[in-house]
């Protein structure tokens, strides 16, 4: 070989690792023999500390770990129910931000209910809307029923008063509405009728007694008691005297006129001289 053979030659690298391999045939038993482990036991301690897990273990840890993940999430949901709150105390807010903030904390206060909670704030709330509602159609009821009796009785006693030759029937309404009602006809089921409390004198002892008439009657009553309500009624005035005077003046016998009497003057003096009035003293 010639030195420039051995510049042109191809390197050769020549190394050593680890001990010989004295088995060539892996397959082959070294120990024939030697008996083979027939059932060879698996490692009993596999995890790193030495200990073993059961199921129960397992349960428990799950178990603690979503304890303290809901008592997170449900201590960020009150969180944000008191950061609602405090907005809606703002007096600032429009009535479409108010409502959207009520609905929104409405929202995370059912997130923060268990079931049954939820199931009992249902509850509550459908039975405040029923008797809201209850209420407020009983308030209606009530005022169309007030109505209704106010326009019967007015009518009624006005009617009456009209037909009877009143100077001012609205007078006649006045006097008398206070003892006058409706009340549901014995005689027709489901009807009502209008009666008026009227307090009448007895012509055989000219003692007062409590009556009770339809508002046609009691006017008529009206009517022909001249001396109590003769200055109500046109047929009740003498020509030439003006049936709304009101002050008291003197007949041919010497006793006060009662037509010239308002029925509150008239009233004052049966009460404190019925003497004048040709009355009988108690």
């Amino acid at each position: 070989m010639s030195l420039s053979d051995l510049y042109l030659s191809t390197a050769s690298l020549i190394c050593f690792d680890g001990e010989p391999d004295l088995n060539p045939n892996p397959d082959a038993n070294p120990n024939p023999d030697a008996k083979p482990n027939p059932d060879p036991k698996p490692n009993p301690d596999p995890s790193p500390s030495g200990r073993t897990f059961t199921q129960d273990d397992l349960n428990k840890f799950l178990a603690e770990d979503r304890r303290k993940t809901e008592a997170k999430y449900k201590a960020e949901l009150s969180k944000a129910e008191k950061n609602y709150q405090a907005l809606l105390e703002n007096k600032n807010l429009s009535d479409g931000e108010r409502t959207k903030l009520e609905e929104s904390l409405e929202d995370v206060r059912k997130q923060l209910r268990t079931k049954e909670q939820q199931l009992a704030h249902e509850k509550k709330t459908l039975e405040e809307q029923y008797n809201s509602r209850l209420k407020e159609t009983e308030q209606k009821a009530g005022y169309w029923e007030n109505l209704f009796r106010e326009t019967e009785i007015s009518r009624s006693l006005y009617d009456a008063a009209v037909a009877e030759d009143a100077f001012q029937p609205n007078q006649v309404v006045t006097l008398i509405r206070s003892n006058t009602k409706l009340v549901e006809d014995d005689t027709q089921k489901g009807k009502y009728k209008v009666v008026v409390d009227f307090l009448d004198i007895d012509p055989a002892t000219n003692e007062e007694v409590m009556t009770q008439r339809t508002p046609k009657e009691a006017v008529k009553r009206m009517k022909e008691l001249p001396e109590m309500y003769g200055n109500l009624f046109k047929s009740g005035v003498v020509s030439g005297i003006g049936g709304s005077s009101g002050n008291p003046g003197t007949g041919p016998n010497g006793q006060i006129d009662v037509r010239k009497l308002t029925p509150e003057q008239y009233m004052k003096l049966r009460k404190e001289a019925p003497e004048k009035l040709g009355l009988r003293g108690k």
